[in-house]
């Protein structure tokens, strides 16, 4: 059953400090999915005690093939319903689509959530990577998935609320009494009932905090109605064909299946594995065998989950190979680039299973009739081999499945390595040639995606999930009580590690487990002693020169922050485009928009989105444009906006009239005072460094400020004597100074830092400005960039999402922390076009935190935030 979901070799960076409570955050859900699993694993071992391997191997082989047949076709049927779910929700949000391309998105989505877990992410990210490509917006997609989750759980209330009421399962009487389970069955259909009745008496739509959802039309509830019911009854149906005919009822049965499927999904094991199939041995005790249950859900987890996600490997694969054969004709693709995105997560699904069958082969009895032709064909010792290289291959599977996933060219490497070795093993260890069929299958599909592969990072310099770490954990440990389970008739002596021989079955499985385990922990010791890798890496000569002509390439000034050298540059893998980020806490903030070739731009927003996800950081762009924003809409961020910058188009800027009077005062005021105003030389300001360092400091001390960094500039010698400066000086002594930032192109020209001696006349540094302004009129700059007004431009409407009101809150009563509206007047008076400028991020609940990462590290510090001196200038 599917689970519903929720609304490069350029110098990368180590692992960075997070705060304690992101670290327990991260691993509480996996804990608590361990900790279910042992559960399950210890509720099965004391089920099955009276069971011996045979007895599940006869279970199996005595299946009808009328009975495979049977849950085949219902998982077809099944599949081709949850696909359907997709296709209503399209016509839920009114639009239009091929609806072979949503039928097949909607089951690679399925199909990968349904092995993954945690589908509030898997599902809808293969989803995104799609729709966005099709045309839809963020919005949109997020309609349908909220659409088809709604979907999803109305069957499981009915279904479950009927077979409670009705016909419960006697297991669930015993635990909860008929009267509650009535109860709680009632409860359930009325939950269901109602959805139906908002449907019918409240038209209007629904408005839960930032987003408003469209009550669907009765036509559509009722379609919702029978196909999700549909869906939990097929699903059940599945594994009730596989199960021998008893006196137990297919509703008593669906009872007891949906009470397993909810454990499966609270406990965010991937599939439910261990947690659904102990919670169905306990609850079907009685009406069969325990041998019998397990060999029937071990086919229902063939059936329903990994034939299923082999057919959505197929269909990424082949298009992988359609696209190397024409390379040039990717306008006429279904999926185009995406699926090297989606690809390489399929396949490192099915790397991981690969390396958890070699284990489970490993420890596990040969088939009798095998050892015969073994016997004749295959050298004792090399048989022996087979089972220590098949632990070899299998543990090498799931460590490299993690790389695999992160599209490493070394993990490609190794994973083809490992499925080579694992080849050998199985057929020397029992020629097991569907085995290693399998694994063949599997080497192919990896090979024909082989561009996908393209990433040349380090692969210990990744952070390692909890999820992912629990789950080779767990798989291990399986293997390791699958080992016990089958031999559980050969009594352990010191003897049976030193015995070899062709019908010595257990000694090779102890072997070949204990190796595993052990080079799962030599895994383990060799990562937590790998010393700690350096702090982000700052740009060196070499990178500043080769981002120099990629900033020559665009209009904005912005770009020149990268020689404050306090940010991370990161190129695009052909270096024709590159981008500056900083790291505070988990927030990775890339500083304004990528510069270089726009038809780069993808990749190297998707190689910091790749190199955020190594290091478990929250990708964020900082100050970006309108222009750009659907390049970040692509990769489903959200946007908040920051403000609006001010720019004054030169070529009209004029003294004359009356609106510039106030100008021409300041101007006369300035110039009888005696002070003079030049822009010195980039070769002469080494000279005047001492003296722009003493204005500097006299700043500093007065304004009680410290240094900002990141998207302010801040006075350091290296940086200062890289641009032109403006002065004004006074007999020969500097009043004041801005740095000036000359734009390619002569299309802008802005200013960075600015400071005064506080005894400079009041409007000294009007004064500055409107000469600079006059100057850069006279040198043929196309307009003057005033920076950025925090906050201004927000709607202030009681219907504007959360984050609008509350700055236009803070814009109009927050001159106690910042004085917002006062720069907003002060740019105002030079008669700038406004432009905005906006936030991208993930979206969700993490905006405040994000918000003070930024922050902080523009001021340097938590503790620096809301110090009202400006150190940027």
């Amino acid at each position: 059953m599917s689970v519903p979901a929720a609304p490069a070799d350029a110098a990368e960076p180590q692992v960075m400090p997070r705060a304690p409570m992101h670290w327990a955050v991260r691993w509480v859900s996996p804990a608590i999915g361990v900790a279910l699993f042992v559960a399950a694993v210890l509720v099965l071992r004391g089920e099955l005690q009276n069971v011996s391997y045979q007895e599940v191997r006869q279970s199996v082989r005595g299946l009808p093939p009328s009975a495979l047949l049977l849950s085949i076709l219902f998982t077809a049927a099944n599949y081709a319903i949850l696909c359907c779910f997709d296709l209503l929700a399209f016509r839920y949000v009114g639009r239009r689509l091929n609806d072979w391309k949503v039928a097949a998105t909607s089951f690679i989505g399925y199909a990968v959530a349904n092995n993954v877990g945690f589908a509030i992410i898997s599902g809808t990210s293969v989803r995104y990577r799609f729709y966005s490509r099709w045309g839809l917006t963020a919005q949109e997609i997020s309609r349908i998935v909220v659409f088809y989750s709604g979907t999803f759980w109305l069957g499981f209330l009915v279904l479950a609320g009927w077979s409670m009421a009705m016909d419960p399962h006697p297991g669930l009487s015993k635990v909860l009494g008929p009267t509650m389970l009535a109860v709680g069955g009632w409860a359930l259909l009325g939950s269901a009932l109602a959805y139906a009745v908002v449907a019918a008496v409240r038209p209007a739509p629904v408005r839960m905090g930032r987003w408003t959802i469209p009550v669907p039309r009765l036509r559509i509830v009722a379609w919702q109605y029978a196909l999700s019911t549909l869906d939990w009854a097929l699903a059940g149906a599945v594994l009730y064909a596989l199960l021998p005919r008893t006196e137990l009822t297919f509703w008593e049965f669906l009872s007891a299946f949906l009470a397993a499927q909810l454990l499966g999904l609270v406990s965010h094991v991937p599939g439910g594995v261990g947690v659904f199939e102990g919670t169905m041995v306990v609850l079907l005790d009685g009406y069969l065998a325990p041998g019998q249950i397990f060999s029937s859900l071990f086919l229902y987890r063939l059936i329903y989950y990994v034939l299923p996600l082999g057919a959505a490997l197929a269909i990424l694969v082949a298009d992988e190979v359609r696209l190397r054969r024409h390379h040039f004709a990717k306008w006429g693709s279904w999926f185009g680039s995406i699926s090297q995105q989606v690809a390489p997560r399929v396949l490192a699904m099915f790397i991981f299973l690969a390396g958890a069958l070699l284990l489970v082969s490993g420890a596990t009895p040969t088939e009798p009739h095998r050892l015969a032709w073994i016997d004749r064909h295959v050298p004792l010792v090399l048989v022996e081999a087979g089972y220590l290289i098949g632990s070899l291959a299998g543990v090498g599977l799931l460590i490299v499945s993690h790389g695999v996933a992160r599209r490493l060219d070394i993990a490609f490497v190794f994973a083809m390595t490992s499925l080579g070795l694992g080849i050998a093993a199985s057929l020397l260890k029992g020629a097991d040639y569907e085995e290693a069929a399998l694994l063949g299958a599997l080497a192919v599909a990896l090979f024909a995606s082989r561009p996908a592969f393209d990433r040349k990072a380090d692969f210990w310099a990744a952070r390692f999930s909890p999820g992912w770490i629990f789950g080779v954990v767990s798989v291990v440990g399986a293997a390791v009580w699958l080992g016990f389970f089958a031999f559980q008739h050969v009594e352990y002596s010191d003897e049976l590690w030193w015995r070899f021989a062709l019908n010595q079955d257990a000694p090779r499985a102890l072997r070949a487990t204990m190796l595993a385990v052990v080079l799962m922990l030599a895994f383990g010791v060799l990562r937590f002693l790998r010393p700690a890798p350096p702090t982000l890496t700052r740009p060196t000569e070499e990178e500043l020169e080769a981002a120099r002509p990629l900033i020559d390439t665009q209009t904005s000034t912005v770009p020149y922050l990268v020689y404050l050298r306090d940010k991370t540059l990161l190129f695009s893998e052909d270096g024709r485009a590159c981008l500056m980020y900083a790291v505070h806490g988990r927030t990775w903030v890339a500083m304004g928009d990528p510069v270089g070739d726009p038809r780069s731009v993808t990749g190297l927003i998707r190689r910091f989105f790749e190199l955020c996800d190594d290091y478990g950081g929250v990708p964020v762009f900082y100050q970006v444009g309108k222009d750009k924003l659907h390049h970040y809409a692509d990769f489903g961020l959200a946007f908040a906006k920051l403000g609006e910058e001010a720019c004054v188009d030169l070529h009209g800027f004029s003294l004359d009239g009356a609106e510039n009077k106030p100008f021409r005062l300041v101007l006369n005021r300035f110039g009888r005072s005696g002070m003079t105003f030049r822009v010195v030389p980039v070769e002469e300001v080494d000279a005047l460094m001492p003296r722009l360092q003493e204005v500097s400091d006299a700043w500093l001390l007065e304004k009680r400020a410290s240094e900002k960094g990141f998207s302010l500039g801040f006075f350091a010698p290296e940086y200062v004597r890289r641009f032109p400066v403006a002065v004004v000086e006074e007999e020969g002594r500097i009043v004041a100074f801005a740095t000036v930032w000359p734009g390619p192109a002569k299309q802008e020209l802005s200013v960075d830092l600015m400071r005064y001696r506080p005894d400079a006349p009041r409007n000294v540094m009007e004064a500055l400005m409107l000469n600079l302004m006059l100057w850069g009129k006279a040198e043929g700059y196309a307009r003057f960039n005033l920076g950025m007004a925090p906050l201004s431009g927000l709607e202030p409407s009681p219907v504007a999402p959360v984050w609008t009101r509350i700055g236009n809150f803070l814009f109009q009563r927050g001159e106690v922390l910042y004085n917002f509206q006062g720069l907003r007047t002060y740019k105002e008076k030079f008669h700038p076009s406004w432009e905005p400028r906006y936030l991208a991020y993930p979206g969700g609940l993490a905006l405040a935190r994000i918000t003070a990462d930024v922050s902080a590290l523009i001021a340097g510090g938590y503790r620096k935030i809301f110090r009202r001196g400006r150190g940027g200038g």
